[in-house]
């Protein structure tokens, strides 16, 4: 790139963030006009989890009980400005039956544009996982597991067993990783990560035919959040039970086959006691060197709630650096709790979750703003903390995902003062400090084939290994941005990713912007006729 484009781009964006700092933490007026967009299917619904497809449109998955307490999956596709994308599904929304209850609480894509569901289903005498494949368009794939749906029963009791799924997680071979909690032999509930392959079907080489856990405590323990690493070991979070009204934060690491990691914690284990009471983990992340994020709820002994984040070394020892002493506690009001967390490409960390003063009144939104040490970001929001308003709705927080350009999409719950809860989604402004303004200095990349034409796929050779967390930007010669991508979302190898670039193109010389902490690289591409 010459330098005159450099200069131009560096110009532009830095216009572009003075505008993003002055509305970082604000609801986008961009998204459906208001920032958010509440759909009411019955009076319990619930938003539980976000994604972002590499063409920008957004997921949102939940369910919704009806007056009979009957729970349907749901799940609806937005346009990125909002509006409801009627090509998925029936008119924007795959909706699925199964028994009494068809929960969900996470999903993922596939590297080839698959929606993978997850959750339980139950016929009110036992509990099973479960786990949905939708093709891109919201219709069930028959390919996986014979229709599209899989319920599984991993229980080693028979009797009114309780398989829970709240997380699930993609390794490098495309198999399912899914986390949750279910019954040992002595009905005390523990937590469990279990295996499928690619097409449904249980992988009994993992673990004890196909389930990995550690033995169950006084009280219940299970896990709520799941990330695979790099070299394929597993790490899961979540709460032990120490005694019957005692937990303590839990967090496990796996080998790739199932086995304990014993260079992680004690023996491939860490239980954290840090308020003595109640310690949970609802979510974690991945830093670049390895390090962790657990994201959660501390508890006192009047049940004063508080958001808690804290931050372990890659060998599971409480960073102490991070935080206090390797925490962040967070409490606005009684009813205090983080769902989500994420590591975004400038170093930052955002935590979504909820405030409240509790029942009869409601909750609302909380998001912070971390910088990497732990302090509050102050750019964003009010001293670091966002707290939008919906009109006449209480809100809660129990989804999050960060767009490749910053801003922030958050879901959940739009409750009324008479108690009627809808889906919610919506997005937030937010500032990254990850331009481009340097490009003509950074390392460079390579891009074949290239020429390229619209709507063909390239793939990305990096002088880096490329981390989960980085993003991809194509911009014009002019220093207009043409497209985003994530590329945790992409098909990639360890120094290498294959992106799809947009149909609508125009023929020209283009720039493909990389950026991860502590590294930036560009490669120029020529998108032909």
């Amino acid at each position: 790139m010459t330098k005159r484009y450099a200069f131009l781009i560096g110009s532009l964006l830095f216009g572009a963030t003075s505008f993003l700092q002055a509305q970082s933490g604000t609801l986008d007026p961009s998204f459906n006009g208001t920032g958010y967009v509440i759909d009411p299917v019955n009076n319990l619904d619930a938003g539980q989890k976000i994604l972002v497809q590499p063409d920008q449109k957004i997921l949102l998955i939940g369910m919704s009980f009806d007056a009979q307490y009957v729970a349907r999956a749901q799940v609806y596709r937005y346009n990125p400005d909002g509006s409801r994308d009627t090509g998925f599904g029936i008119n924007g929304v795959f909706t699925y039956e199964l028994d009494f209850e068809a929960d969900l609480y996470s999903a993922v894509l596939t590297a080839d544009g698959k929606i993978i569901l997850a959750g339980s289903t139950t016929d009110y005498q036992t509990y099973r996982l479960l786990l949905i494949q939708l093709n891109a368009d919201g219709t069930l794939d028959d390919s996986f597991a014979g229709t599209g749906v899989l319920a599984q029963s991993v229980s080693v009791v028979v009797d009114n067993a309780e398989d829970m799924a709240y997380d699930l997680a993609l390794d490098a071979d495309g198999n399912i990783l899914v986390c949750g909690s279910s019954y040992d032999a002595n009905y005390i509930r523990r937590p469990i990560v279990v295996r499928f392959t690619p097409d449904g079907q249980l992988d009994t080489g993992f673990g004890t035919n196909g389930v990995a856990s550690i033995p169950a405590g006084v009280g219940s323990s299970g896990f709520r959040g799941i990330v695979v690493q790099a070299d394929g070991k597993i790490l899961a979070s979540g709460f032990f039970g120490a005694g019957l009204q005692w937990f303590e934060l839990l967090l496990v690491r796996y080998e790739a086959d199932g086995s304990l990691d014993a260079s992680f914690g004690n023996a491939g284990v860490v239980q954290y006691n840090y308020g003595n009471v109640d310690d949970e983990g609802y979510d974690l992340a991945l830093a670049p060197d390895g390090s962790i994020l657990v994201a959660g709820v501390t508890v006192t002994q009047t049940y004063n709630y508080s958001a808690l984040l804290m931050k372990f070394t890659a060998d599971g020892a409480v960073d102490i650096s991070f935080g206090t002493d390797g925490a962040v506690e967070e409490d606005l009001n009684n009813f205090d709790l983080a769902s989500n967390v994420s590591w975004i490409s400038d170093g930052t960390i955002i935590m979504a979750g909820s405030s409240g003063v509790g029942p009869p009144n409601g909750f609302d939104m909380a998001v912070w703003k971390y910088l990497p040490d732990g302090t509050r970001d102050n750019s964003f929001g009010t001293n670091g903390l966002a707290a939008p308003v919906i009109p006449d709705r209480y809100a809660m927080i129990n989804a999050m995902e960060v767009q490749a350009d910053g801003r922030i999409l958050v879901g959940g719950q739009a409750r009324t003062t008479v108690n009627v809860n809808n889906f919610l989604i919506a997005r937030l402004q937010n500032d990254i400090t990850n331009s481009v303004a340097e490009l003509s200095s950074v390392d460079q990349a390579y891009t074949f084939p290239n020429p390229a034409s619209a709507g063909s796929t390239v793939t990305v050779q990096l002088d880096n290994a490329l981390q989960p967390i980085a993003r991809i930007e194509l911009y014009a010669a002019d220093g207009r941005r043409i497209h985003s991508y994530s590329v945790q979302q992409l098909a990639r190898t360890a120094q290498g990713v294959s992106i799809q670039l947009p149909t609508d193109v125009a023929p020209g010389i283009y720039q493909l912007a990389f950026g991860q902490p502590g590294a930036r690289s560009t490669s120029t591409i020529i998108i032909a006729q």
